[in-house]
């Protein structure tokens, strides 16, 4: 059976082998309307998971019965359900840090105005786990669940930056890509310098590297090893982002990733330089 594509042309991830075809499929339709970030109607799933028709509907009937899935009657398309964004408040409820995280990354959105964004490695790229939206009327929308290459973005940089010189080095050469703008750096040894200087002091910062007339100020959030495992950020808008400002944004990140990783038992951290 062809793997579902997901919006972008990029192709889902590939179900592990093993366990009821049914549940395989069903797992791959949830990815793809989650990816997609919209209703799909019925002929857009059959294509994109390239099974037969009768299938997918009677796939669609099941999960609207569990309510994983609603209809949309206006247009007669389907979306992910509230039993999953149930779930979803279960499982965060139970993690620690994706709880303390929240509760970060509100702090700093109030505090600054501005989209905050919480991240972790995933699959050697670096993804957007939490995000608060922007309280400004010109804001930067991003998705939570988004993946990027860690070299698009400053928290990217930041969540690699614990890894070995050779660890370092093969992921780079494996997944470095260039950005929609064309300003992420892809070059392998600078890449891995830029790394090292954002992590000795403690911020990282991108402007119109992954977005146009958009920028990031990222700091690392460490464990009790004192290792980094997420990253707090505060999307942008250029305009937003002036030099005047920019001081005041990388304190403040600063001052939100210091705080949960105290929460998490970091060790207390030393003076920082500035970039």
């Amino acid at each position: 059976m062809p793997r579902p594509v997901l919006p972008g042309g990029q192709p889902a991830p590939a179900a592990r082998p093993g366990g009821p075809p049914a549940l395989r499929r069903a797992i791959d339709l949830l990815e793809y309307l989650r990816t997609r970030g919209e209703a799909a109607t019925g002929p857009q799933i059959v294509e994109a998971l390239g099974i037969p028709k009768s299938s997918a509907y009677e796939l669609i009937r099941t999960l609207l019965d569990t309510g994983l899935l609603e209809e949309d009657a206006a247009q007669g398309g389907y979306f992910l359900g509230r039993r999953l964004y149930l779930m979803g408040l279960a499982y965060r409820a139970q993690v620690d840090l994706l709880r303390e995280a929240s509760r970060a990354a509100r702090a700093l959105r109030d505090e600054t105005g501005e989209t905050v964004q919480f991240s972790v490695l995933d699959q050697r790229h670096m993804l957007i786990l939490l995000k608060e939206e922007g309280l400004h009327p010109l804001r930067i929308i991003s998705r939570a669940g988004s993946r990027v290459p860690v070299n698009w973005a400053a928290a990217g940089r930041l969540l690699v930056s614990d890894m070995t010189d050779a660890a370092l080095r093969k992921l780079l050469a494996e997944t470095v890509r260039p950005s929609p703008t064309g300003g992420a750096e892809t070059d392998v040894p600078r890449l891995i310098e830029r790394i090292r200087t954002a992590r000795r002091i403690g911020h990282a910062i991108e402007l119109n590297e992954t977005n146009e007339h958009a920028g990031c100020v990222a700091a690392p959030v460490l464990d009790e090893q004192g290792q980094c495992i997420a990253a707090l950020s505060i999307v942008v808008p250029e305009p937003r982002m002036t030099p005047d400002r920019l001081p005041a944004l990388v304190a403040a990140v600063g001052a939100a990733a210091g705080l949960l990783s105290a929460r998490l038992g970091a060790p207390s951290p030393g003076t920082g330089e500035t970039e």
